[in-house]
């Protein structure tokens, strides 16, 4: 098999790409597919003009959050100006889930909706065999995460293992429960223990545990937490890793709820885990705001999160959301006064600026803003080591 494969590798869609690599991988027809890793849009385009070059053709796979839309529908003019009809480009994740046709519209020549893993690797196989392909492919029914790999050691393509896809919770924001469902599905802890010896067998010495919702591995309903489930997971990682080696869960890249962030959970941390630091959602200082998102947990349980997770020895990262959709002066009042007793038991926040996503009921509000309220809030925190980030 000649025609290289071309990931637009950005560091937000990377772990999308290392999940489609680890199908790839599963099905024998693709052994010995040449997958390139395209950095950049320079490195896109050379690598699209190299393929054309060599194979007549080029195949670009693109996975397209909301928030990048714009400059890839920008990227995908250029490919298709540059290379008009001799390159094929692929694409999925969110904003093409939500919005095939506004995908298909700029350019793409075949979209993906959800989740991938089963489809892409029988729609690619038509495209290099120069098949007929429809525009748009959705999966028959959710994935079975044991079925495939969170990455592909084969290729090299590491990153974190994906314990638990779903949320139960559907806050107002998010599109994680309008993709992938409110029905949790978990990994098993035998394939979660063969994807992390595999980073053992390449001398890596960290594993991350990928999650909506940290602490929710193993619940039934996504809400209570199973502790038996994740102390049995927690457990055969620890045993089956080298003592060095770090497991870090309920820290980037996942987060965990506050009413979560029991002495349960931290002990768990404590005699498992190598993070000395938990990132917890908050999203709002307002009870109005936070019934307003469907969050379903209220301000005394974030400030009860942070002041356990500290004395338990922990550093705290607590998400915040600005310009959220009917948020008052008044609401954004009690934002600022939570943020400050946040920092003020230890903890550090982490500020995002609310962003309309397709699918949630928040899709047609207005994009948020900092404020210039917000904006020297900030900085005073800033001041006492209390932000994170930006």
């Amino acid at each position: 098999m000649a025609i290289p494969l071309i990931f637009y590798y950005h560091r937000l869609n990377c772990y999308s790409f290392n999940a489609l690599a680890g199908a790839l991988d599963a099905d024998p027809f693709f052994e010995d597919l040449k997958i390139d890793l395209a950095l950049s849009v320079d490195q896109l385009q050379a690598m699209a003009a190299d393929s054309i070059n060599r194979h007549g053709c080029a195949i670009v796979a693109l996975s397209i959050l909301t928030c990048q839309f714009v400059d890839t529908h920008r990227m995908i003019g250029e490919l298709r100006s540059r290379f008009g009809q001799e390159i094929t480009i692929l694409a999925g994740g969110p904003h093409a889930t939500a919005c095939p046709e506004q995908v298909l519209q700029s350019g793409a020549d075949i979209i993906f909706q959800g989740e991938a893993e089963a489809i892409f690797p029988a729609v690619l196989k038509r495209v290099i065999e120069k098949l007929p392909c429809k525009p748009v492919y959705a999966p028959a029914g959710r994935v079975a995460l044991d079925d495939y790999c969170s990455f592909s050691p084969k290729r090299g393509m590491f990153g974190p293992i994906e314990i638990t896809r779903g949320c139960a919770f559907a806050c107002n924001y998010c599109q994680t429960s309008h993709i992938f469902g409110t029905q949790l599905r978990h990994r098993s802890i035998d394939a979660i223990v063969r994807q992390a010896e595999s980073l053992r067998s390449v001398n890596r010495k960290v594993v991350r545990l990928l999650s909506p919702n940290a602490f929710s591995y193993g619940s039934p309903d996504g809400r209570q937490i199973h502790l038996p489930s994740m102390r049995e997971l927690l457990s055969a990682l620890r045993s089956s890793l080298e003592k060095n080696t770090k497991i870090i869960f309920a820290h980037f890249p996942s987060e965990v709820r506050p009413e979560h962030v029991v002495p349960e959970t931290l002990e768990l941390l404590k005699e498992f885990a190598g993070n000395d630091e938990i990132v917890i959602g908050a999203q709002s200082g307002s009870n109005r705001m936070l019934d307003a998102c469907h969050r379903s947990h209220d301000i005394a349980s974030v400030l009860q999160a942070v002041a356990l997770a500290r004395k338990y020895g922990f550093k705290i990262i607590v998400d915040f959301i600005f310009g959220l959709p009917g948020e008052t002066p008044e609401d954004l009042t009690e934002t600022l006064k939570v943020m400050e007793e946040v920092v003020r038991l230890g903890a550090r926040i982490h500020p995002h600026i609310f962003a309309p996503l397709p699918q949630t009921p928040f899709a047609s509000a207005q994009p948020g803003a900092i404020s210039a309220q917000v904006a020297a809030a900030l900085e005073g925190l800033r001041n006492k080591r209390g932000v994170y980030g930006c």
